[in-house]
């Protein structure tokens, strides 16, 4: 399906499996935590990756694992059931420095990317359900947090997704109708956000998701943002 953008001014994006490789990052730092929380607790291994839903055998996150699309303080509840002597809130903060320390792994060179969207004209955001912290400190690290007019996470108070706050908030700060924005995301969550907020979905295939699974919530399906790049700068702008 092709869709007109003429009248998009905004682009907004996910974070892990749209502008970062999911896999690479998730599934080592899933790995990561598991071990040490086990080692540190005397929780049996098992029984804290089935409770995050991730499979020791293949060493990645089953398809519904709550890290996937769910919020950082989702993850912590999760583990937390099966670690009732431990402080909440100090859990919650070891796994985000884990987070924030994990290597991200770029899907395709962000600077560049960012660089050519905004000489271009449009407003560039990030909204992920990861925390806010670890958000700018890759986007830091990637060397592209300057060039974004919004950065948000779960945590930032806009809300979740699949809601529409945390996006409506993207349009507010930058002065856009939702219309003129484009969500783009690789996960059903990022999809019905942008619907719920009056916004063009655009999906991404990097992600855990399938392109069955997200093709009948998007108004374009690419295969990558390197794609996606290439038609907003070649053919439609």
């Amino acid at each position: 399906m092709i869709y007109d953008f003429s009248k998009i001014k905004g682009l907004l994006f996910d974070k892990d499996g749209t502008l970062f490789d999911f896999d690479k990052t998730w599934n080592s730092w899933t790995k990561r935590i598991l071990r040490e929380v086990s080692e540190k607790s005397g929780v049996d291994l098992e029984k804290l990756a089935a409770s995050i839903e991730f499979d020791l055998n293949t060493e990645k996150l089953m398809p519904q694992s709550i890290v996937i699309a769910g919020t950082h303080k989702q993850v912590t509840a999760a583990l937390h059931r099966e670690l009732p002597d431990w402080d909440f809130d100090h859990l919650e903060s070891y796994l985000l420095d884990i987070v924030i320390e994990t290597p991200q792994y770029e899907v395709i060179p962000l600077k560049s990317f960012f660089e050519n969207l905004k000489s271009k004209g449009f407003l560039l955001g990030v909204m992920t359900n990861d925390a806010e912290k670890s958000a700018r400190a890759h986007l830091i690290n990637a060397g592209v947090y300057s060039l974004l007019d919004f950065v948000a996470g779960s945590d930032t108070g806009y809300g979740v997704k699949p809601h529409a706050e945390p996006l409506l908030a993207f349009s507010k700060q930058t002065d856009l109708q939702p219309n003129e924005v484009a969500m783009v995301g690789d996960s059903l969550h990022d999809l019905k956000a942008a619907h719920a907020a009056g916004m063009v979905g655009i999906a991404v295939l990097t992600g855990m998701a399938t392109e069955d699974q997200l093709k009948k919530h998007a108004n374009m399906v690419f295969p990558s943002i390197a794609e996606l790049s290439q038609y907003l700068l070649t053919e439609s702008v």
